[in-house]
């Protein structure tokens, strides 16, 4: 024992990291199951999102909800965190208070603070961006090849930082919030079922500790970088970051905005209801251009496989708008208009953009945000994914 090999060595040194492994007993069989439940929990969250609406809408009394939609995007979650502060300091058109607000990965960790709106809590939102480089970040993992957790960073100060961040005071606060009937959703990917899904932290937040430390284990798989971060074993399935299903989380489709106005006549509201949905998107739409070498197999397949995640994103905004004008045009009751920003796609060949976490250039990144919510024209129009973006 006084003279161990270096195997041995390296054995001791990754104990203290287990691996990532399932629960027993599962099979595709099951999977066809749980995929049923996943449906009625879907349905279930939906239902309730509405029902909370219609809520709001009566309390509100001014014909109005604000939704704001919070997309992934990793350290350039540093724009969106710049875009609140500059919008919340507005004389002119400020930042509502929303009634329900989804983020999606780097999103979510800053959908509690945007929920709650007020200055110090954009604050603290946005000393934890300027100090993620230096002290919240994961740190690589020299020893993944053996811990085998699913990832090669170890996120032990990142999962701190969320406890200490995502306390029983904010927990608290939040509850608050809603009991008037505002919300707070995520979204994680089901890697099992290949489906994306949806946890109403309006609810799984809770009053009490269990609950508490759930929410922070649904925080970090949510934000969980395939690849990267070690995935989560979340009610018997392994998850991962929400964004590989989408970058945003509207939840509501057509038939759904049908049924909410009618649940609002029911409730005796008989004026239009304008939905306003806010878009900050904290990554561009459009993939870098790129040199790429033709006889590369390698190359082309990396590529296409980067492509094919750039390409998604205006889709997705544009189906929102697409979606507005159906609304607008054949829900009786209801109008629905989607404003949308985002950091222009020339920003993605500067320096430091296409690090992990990089502070001088979330530092930029926050004053960019911050800079285009305060101007004259803070809100963007959509691209095609077959036309790359004019600079504003």
């Amino acid at each position: 024992m006084k003279h161990w090999g270096p195997i041995t060595a390296m054995l001791v040194l990754a104990s203290g990291c287990a691996a990532v492994s399932r629960p027993p007993g599962g099979s595709l069989a099951t999977l066809q199951a749980d995929a049923v439940r996943a449906a009625a929990t879907h349905e279930s969250i939906r239902d309730s999102v509405i029902a909370r609406l219609v809520r709001r809408s009566v309390a509100r009394g001014d014909r109005t909800l604000d939704v704001l939609l919070l997309s992934g995007g990793g350290q350039h979650g540093a724009y969106g965190v710049g875009y609140l502060r500059g919008w919340a300091s507005r004389s002119e058109s400020p930042m509502p208070r929303f009634d329900l607000v989804s983020g999606i990965s780097t999103g979510v960790l800053q959908a509690p603070f945007a929920l709650l709106g007020t200055p110090a809590a954009l604050d603290t939102i946005a000393s934890l961006y300027r100090a993620a480089a230096d002290r919240i970040a994961p740190t690589f993992d020299w020893w993944f090849w053996i811990r085998r957790t699913g990832g090669v960073v170890n996120t032990s100060r990142y999962e701190r930082s969320l406890r200490n961040t995502v306390t029983p005071a904010l927990q608290a606060q939040l509850n608050a919030e809603f009991a008037s009937g505002r919300q707070l959703l995520t979204a994680t990917t089901d890697m099992d079922l290949g489906i994306g899904r949806v946890w109403d932290l309006t609810t799984e937040l809770g009053t009490d500790a269990a609950s508490l430390q759930r929410t922070h284990t649904v925080l970090y798989t949510a934000t969980a970088i395939p690849g990267i971060f070690p995935p989560r074993i979340l009610d018997g399935h392994v998850h991962s970051d929400g964004g590989i299903i989408a970058n945003v989380l509207p939840l509501l489709e057509l038939a759904d905005y049908r049924t909410l106005a009618s649940e609002l006549q029911r409730a005796g509201v008989r004026d239009t209801v304008q939905v306003r949905v806010w878009v900050i998107m904290n990554l561009w739409t459009h993939a870098p251009p790129k040199l790429v070498k033709p006889s590369s197999r390698g190359g082309i397949s990396a590529r296409s496989t980067e492509v094919l995640f750039w390409a998604a994103q205006p889709q997705v905004l544009q189906r929102l708008q697409e979606l507005a004008q159906a609304v607008s045009s054949d829900v009786p009751g209801l109008s629905l208009q989607v404003r949308i920003a985002q950091p222009h796609a020339s920003l993605a060949t500067e320096p430091g953009a296409d690090k992990l976490f990089d502070k001088a250039w979330m530092q930029r990144l926050e004053q960019i945000g911050y800079e285009q919510a305060r101007s004259a024209t803070p809100w963007d129009s959509i691209t095609s994914s077959y036309t790359r973006p004019m600079q504003r």
